[in-house]
């Protein structure tokens, strides 16, 4: 089923892209995203068998068409869509480094929404932060909709800023609030599922508008009934010697995600690890090492990566560490490739 690729993008697509990248502070070999080796990846991940199914270290995901430049000849409705972007973003404390890009470069991608909602004539753009580590919230530093609803780069650059010193530096988890305990984070599996499913459910989304999620971790998540803070699997959570215990109880699963997403007609883009990547967490797990790829890049047990299943795309989060990636490019690509171009389930 071939989508409807509007006016508005065969017009501006090349002129705005040229744009966004001289806007962007970020560079690199790897340019444009779906270009060279930092683009987005091809297939599925391979299995890993035995017990687990889950995904190995896979090869990332195609997620559709991006930035192929291709514009059906019938594409002839002008677009008046607004652009929605939410950041669930991994804020435990390896990953640093995404929040200090993202406050770098942000302008450059709050500029790109909003040339083509201008263009357009059509509303601002929104954009939103969802932090997460073993729980998540959603920062209310921005403009409206109480607080949820960012509109400009200071505010975003504000709160990665915000959250970066107030819970990755000192390892603590968002939903504990700035006075939590730290250094409760006992295994290195992240609760981006749940986080995925709040933004999907109340985030002020807007009817006329793009909807794009941009996920940053480096490592999978889990699914109830199992619990972030049980670091040895004995359904206690009450441990406090290193790596303490909390009571973080997974909510949801792959396929209600999933739903919750789809529902709300969201594309979404992950930045994430292979299962063969060498940087690795310091505590105990609850998957295997190469199951860091499972959900992202390669399946989770029997459910395809969630941007496969969200018409989005997987992007190799060790390439950005490595300073071989530019965030706000590849987001940049993100946002032109989804902008009037609704996801294909």
């Amino acid at each position: 089923m071939p989508r409807v690729m509007h006016t508005v993008r065969r017009i501006l697509g090349t002129s705005i892209l040229a744009f966004a990248l001289g806007c962007s502070a970020g560079g690199g070999d790897d340019g444009v995203a779906g270009s060279g080796a930092g683009g987005a990846s091809g297939s599925g991940g391979t299995g890993l068998g035995g017990s687990t199914g889950l995904g190995g270290s896979g090869g990332g995901t195609g997620g559709g068409s991006f930035l192929d430049g291709s514009v059906p000849d019938d594409a002839s409705t002008a677009c008046t869509d607004s652009i929605d972007v939410v950041f669930v973003l991994d804020v435990s404390s390896s990953m640093g480094f995404v929040l200090d890009q993202l406050s770098d470069e942000i302008d450059g991608v709050v500029a790109t929404a909003t040339q083509l909602t201008q263009q357009a004539q059509a509303n601002d753009p929104h954009f939103g932060l969802v932090p997460f580590v073993d729980n998540h919230v959603i920062d209310l530093g921005g403009a409206e909709s109480n607080g949820a609803v960012h509109l400009d780069g200071n505010s975003l650059r504000s709160a990665f800023q915000f959250h970066l010193s107030t819970f990755t530096t000192p390892n603590r988890n968002p939903g504990d609030g700035p006075t939590g305990l730290t250094m409760q984070n006992p295994i290195c599996e992240e609760n981006a599922l749940d986080a995925l499913y709040f933004a999907a459910v109340d985030f002020p989304w807007r009817p006329n508008a793009s909807h794009i999620i941009i996920l940053a971790t480096d490592d999978t998540f889990l699914e109830r009934p199992d619990n972030y803070g049980d670091r040895d699997g004995d359904g206690l959570t009450d441990k406090t010697t290193y790596p303490r215990e909390g009571d973080y109880p997974a909510l949801w699963t792959v396929p209600e995600t999933v739903d919750a997403l789809k529902a709300a007609k969201i594309r979404v883009f992950t930045f994430t690890s292979r299962g063969d990547a060498t940087h690795q967490c310091g505590t105990g797990r609850r998957l295997p090492w190469e199951a860091r790829a499972a959900g992202w890049s390669a399946p989770y047990y029997n459910n395809p990566p969630v941007p496969d299943s969200t018409d989005g795309a997987n992007f190799d989060i060790e390439l950005v560490r490595a300073g071989n990636m530019s965030l706000s490019e590849t987001i940049n690509g993100v946002v032109l490739d989804s902008y009037c171009n609704p996801p294909v389930y």
